[in-house]
């Protein structure tokens, strides 16, 4: 239990600053070998579907790479992981190098496969789909919280 309400309140935390807007395209299984910038903004033990539906800076986000962290793999919403979030150039597919713990979500067609390519952003507590809005309250169901 004591996991869960930590897992809760890094959502909260994490959700707080970032608004609905899904990725377009996403790279699963990929990485970027080098960067043109430094991350704009990067949260610790979220879940991947938070990294591809949400935005998390106050610039124009072109990309987000998240990478897992196995230690979450029991949790509802699984994977959990660190996302970071991107506004400079997006790499390119030859810029990317193989890696099946990462998952690279992209604001343009720059991915391999179209959409979010998670399923939803799940409740920590029960993994039911929905959403958190910009309090960090999750939304049982919801699909448009802002």
């Amino acid at each position: 239990m004591l996991f869960r309400s930590f897992i809760g309140l890094a959502l909260t935390l994490a959700c707080a600053n970032a608004t609905l807007d899904p990725a377009t395209s996403n790279t699963k299984g990929k990485c970027p070998k080098t960067l043109n910038c430094s991350a704009s903004k990067t949260s610790d033990d979220i879940q991947a579907a938070e990294c591809a539906y949400n935005t998390r800076t106050h610039e124009t986000q072109t990309f987000a790479v998240f990478e897992t962290d196995h230690s979450h793999d029991d949790s509802h919403g699984a994977p959990y992981g660190t996302c970071s979030a991107y506004t400079c150039e997006v790499p390119t597919s030859s810029d990317l190098e193989s890696d099946s713990d990462c998952w690279t979500f992209f604001w343009d067609d720059s991915g391999a496969a179209s959409g979010v390519g998670t399923g939803c952003i799940k409740s920590p507590d029960d993994g039911t789909c929905g959403c958190e809005n910009s309090d960090g309250e999750f939304i049982y169901g919801g699909d448009d919280c802002s």
